[in-house]
């Protein structure tokens, strides 16, 4: 028996929270289960509950969860109500219940008369456009349609490249090339909401500033919760799409349990689905990889095979331990063959490489390897094959007489030493941190909200840290 007057008011103030984000989970279901149901959604099997996480990310010496940053943004989930066998179909959700590039209810639609926000919008930037649309704010449009799908989605995504952090917290993540990338799509984000705002055709009406909130709102949104289907459900041409019910799932980064994909079903509808033929229609369907029984949590991979940063940085969580995860070594190989040449000398501290010619065959490897390649270090020593190739040759020319890929490995590590030596803070320092937040008192929400950011930002270079000491310690 636990006794109120023994628990912590830290503990006692977390269980209120639990039960009203439970009840407020609750009643925001009701209506967007119903919607869905009336949009012709088959959800017989599954179910939203709230979906609890065991916070044991990261633990001190002695063994104890100091906490997760993902807590903060896990919510509901979908739970399987029956058993489903390997390669059954779990639920389906009409195209015409979908918001995507085409539109509002057009599914993998024709693009030909597609509204666009302003010319060469991305395909992420398109869908968040008819999310406001659908928001309200379209004459065209009765958002009554479209508003208990709405009301379900999160109120605010809390990511680095949501608006809501400042500058201060985003670089708390301390990875130069994640801060970059927040940077540039903010920068981004900001002057396409001044040019939709220009332009005066703002769904839901307000000034400037109103509206570049509910854009960063519905590109956060759109980050986080869109999936790529093709028209076909095979080779067809993907679109970007938001599928209410689907965009429920959590995602896992190793064996997700179900698969989206496109099928026909018997069209039965309304005449105005998208259809394959006048007998059937198009439905995004989510499939069952292996046998999954009754009461388990269904989960679907967001990005196959990607790193934390596209989590951490337009999802707002990490998802626990990520094995593609990866950090970048050097900008370019022009970078790598400059390094090299001035991190290896002789003993009396002379040149040994040329740096002119060690520009000239970093080019060459930049040309075999081809344009978008990556120089990056990832979990169990994976390193960018053109980054090893052009180490070793270097290694043959100064170095005849040892192993070449013994030292292409050793100035990996020299190149891992370094990068870890730059962080601000140490592991065991951000390790500290992060007890010690575990331990902390009450505190007002403001406060709570920006230790929360923090604690993103703290976990995220933690688990790049590792990466790096991982393949120092060999």
């Amino acid at each position: 028996r636990v006794y109120p007057f023994l628990v912590s008011s830290k503990t006692r103030r977390r269980r209120r929270d639990t039960t009203r984000r439970e009840m407020a989970q609750a009643s925001a279901s009701a209506p967007f289960v119903q919607w869905c149901t009336s949009r012709g959604c088959d959800l017989r099997k599954v179910d939203l509950r709230d979906s609890p996480r065991d916070s044991k990310d990261f633990v001190n010496d002695a063994g104890e969860a100091i906490g997760s940053a993902d807590d903060a943004a896990r919510g509901r989930g979908v739970y399987a109500v029956v058993d489903i066998k390997a390669g059954e179909r779990v639920l389906t959700v009409p195209y015409s219940a979908c918001i995507s590039q085409a539109g509002l209810g057009k599914g993998a639609g024709s693009l030909a008369d597609a509204k666009l926000p302003f010319e060469n919008a991305t395909p992420a930037e398109c869908v968040a456009w008819h999310l406001l649309v659908a928001r309200g704010g379209d004459a065209s449009t009765n958002q009554d349609t479209w508003k208990p799908y709405v009301d379900a989605l999160p109120a605010a995504v809390d990511s680095p490249t949501s608006g809501l952090w400042d500058r201060k917290e985003v670089a708390e993540l301390q990875i130069g090339e994640a801060v970059f990338k927040a940077a540039l799509t903010l920068g981004k984000d900001a002057k396409n909401a001044r040019t939709i705002a220009a332009s005066g055709a703002l769904p839901g009406g307000g000034d400037e500033r109103d509206f570049a909130e509910r854009w960063a709102w519905a590109l956060s949104c759109v980050r986080s919760r869109a999936i790529e289907l093709s028209s076909d459900g095979q080779s067809g041409a993907t679109q970007a799409m938001l599928v209410p019910f689907v965009d429920m799932l959590n995602h896992k980064h190793v064996d997700p349990n179900v698969e989206w994909t496109t099928v026909a079903v018997a069209n039965d509808e309304s005449p105005d689905e998208t259809t394959v033929d006048a007998k059937q229609k198009l439905v995004v369907a989510l499939l069952a990889r292996r046998d999954v029984s009754a009461g388990e949590e269904l989960t679907i991979s967001y990005a196959t095979q990607s790193s934390l940063d596209e989590f951490c940085l337009y999802m707002g969580f990490l998802g626990g331990h990520n094995p593609f995860d990866s950090v970048e070594l050097f900008k370019t190989t022009a970078h790598a063959a400059a390094w090299y040449a001035e991190a290896f000398k002789s003993e009396s501290g002379d040149a040994v490489v040329d740096k002119n010619k060690a520009a000239a065959v970093a080019s060459l490897f930049a040309r075999r390897a081809g344009p978008g390649v990556e120089l990056r270090l990832g979990w169990g020593g994976r390193v960018a094959d053109v980054l090893v190739d052009m180490l070793v040759y270097f290694n043959k020319q100064i170095m005849p007489d040892d192993d070449p890929h013994t030292m292409a490995a050793h100035a990996v590590r020299v190149r891992c030493s370094e990068l870890v030596a730059a962080f601000p803070t140490s592991a065991e320092e951000d390790l500290a941190w992060l007890e010690k937040q575990s331990r902390a008192s009450d505190a007002d929400a403001e406060t709570r909200r920006r230790n929360e950011r923090r604690k993103l930002a703290v976990e995220y270079r933690l688990r790049k840290k590792a990466l790096l000491q991982h393949f120092i310690e060999g």
